[in-house]
Order: structure tokens, then C-alpha cells, then sequence
């Protein structure tokens, strides 16, 4: 019962020393939180480059033998949806690539262009999706463009059994994508205060001066027979 008292005594002896630290160092815990802050929100916003994404959506329609059978159309739906895989597959060959060069008539190579462009198909539906992410708005909607102009002749030509279809047209992008300056920004104020409540804390733990009566009777384990009191 007396040990429970005394891990009960400890833990909260502990904690109020924790709050003594911080508000001792309170201006220190500030200082490193708001440069923490300031320093992720520069880096973000001046250093990092931002990138603009533009984004096309397809739809996949199977061929139908028989449009009065239920169980056909149902098939029709599946297939659509692992054909979605097929045609992420061949847009990212060389082939689909150069034609994309071919027709944008920019200065770019394939490899430039892979890294610009991701595809995805849109779980349990016959969507496709193809986003290009740039540094220039425009240019991730010429590309996104070309892309919904090439495709889905391209694709048609070689898998007669399903038909590729815009359904979404790109837009030019309004905002960046990267970075989230106002999300590392954040970061950046919890990441400080962290750190600034941790120093303040280690600054405490390892502080061997004595200041008060609580001070040697907390640390020593002494009993305090007399003061000598301040003479002004």
C-alpha cells in the first residue's frame, strides 16, 4: 500500500516539475516553436518547388453479345474492370509515350514524360484515370490534354473489344498540389513545440544549483534545520 503511495507521489512529483520547466523556459518553448513554424514555412514556400497537377478521366466500355441476358452485362462490367489494368499497362509503354511527344511537340523526353504521368483505375468502376504533374500548370494541361486526344484511339486500336471514352475533360489546376505549406507549417509548430518543451525540460534535469528549501529536500533526502535568512 506504502509503494503505491509512494509511485502515486513520484508521478505526480514528476509532473509538476515537467510544468515548472516549461514555465520557467516559457519564452525559450515560443522562441523554438515560432522558428520551427517560420523555418517549415519559408522552406515551403520559397525553396520547394510547386507542382500542379491536371487530370483526365476515361471510361471503359466492354462489348455485349447479347444485351437482353442480365448475366452478360454483369461480364461486360468485370471485364471492363481488368481491362482498366490492361490499358494502364500499355500507357506506359515507350510506344504510347512517343506518340504523346509526337504530339505535344515539346521538349521533352520519354523518361521526362513517365515521370510527369500516373494512371489508376477507380476501384469497382470502369474508370481510368491519368494525372500529370508538373511544375507549370499549362503544361500539365497540354500534356493531360494530349493524353485524352491520344489515348483512346490508341487503345481502341489495339483491344477492339472494349471502347476507351473521355468522360472528364482536364482543367487547367487552380492551386498547387505540393507542397501543403499551411499542413508543414503545422508540423513545423508541433515539431518546435516538442523540441522546445523537451529542452526545457533537460535544461532543468541537469541544472545542479540550488534555489529553494524544496530544492535539497527534494534531491538530497535531508531534513533542514535552520536558514540563514537574506540580508538586504
Amino acid at each position: 500500500m506504502n509503494q503505491e503511495k509512494d509511485r502515486d507521489q513520484t508521478t505526480e512529483i514528476s509532473l509538476v516539475d515537467i510544468l515548472l520547466s516549461l514555465k520557467n523556459h516559457i519564452v525559450l518553448v515560443i522562441l523554438i516553436t515560432v522558428l520551427f513554424a517560420g523555418l517549415f514555412w519559408a522552406v515551403n514556400k520559397f525553396v520547394i518547388v510547386p507542382t500542379y497537377d491536371s487530370t483526365v478521366k476515361f471510361y471503359i466500355e466492354a462489348a455485349m453479345t447479347d444485351e437482353d441476358n442480365p448475366g452478360v452485362g454483369l461480364q461486360a462490367v468485370n471485364l471492363a474492370q481488368r481491362i482498366a489494368n490492361t490499358y494502364i499497362e500499355l500507357m506506359k509503354t515507350n510506344s504510347f509515350y512517343n506518340l504523346l511527344v509526337e504530339e505535344l511537340g515539346v521538349d521533352l523526353s520519354v523518361t521526362e514524360l513517365r515521370d510527369m504521368v500516373s494512371y489508376k483505375s477507380v476501384q469497382d468502376t470502369e474508370i481510368l484515370e491519368a494525372s500529370v504533374r508538373t511544375t507549370d500548370p499549362d503544361l500539365s494541361l497540354i500534356i493531360a490534354s494530349t493524353i485524352a486526344t491520344v489515348a483512346p484511339d490508341a487503345m481502341n486500336e489495339i483491344k477492339s473489344t472494349a471502347t476507351l471514352t473521355v468522360i472528364d475533360q482536364p482543367l487547367r489546376a487552380a492551386t498547387q498540389s505540393t507542397p501543403h505549406v499551411m499542413r508543414n507549417t503545422a508540423l513545423g509548430l508541433i515539431l518546435g513545440l516538442f523540441l522546445g518543451s523537451m529542452l526545457a525540460i533537460i535544461i532543468d534535469m541537469f541544472n545542479i544549483k540550488i534555489r529553494t528549501e524544496e530544492d535539497i529536500t527534494k534531491n538530497f533526502d535531508i531534513t533542514i534545520i535552520g536558514v540563514v535568512p537574506k540580508i538586504s
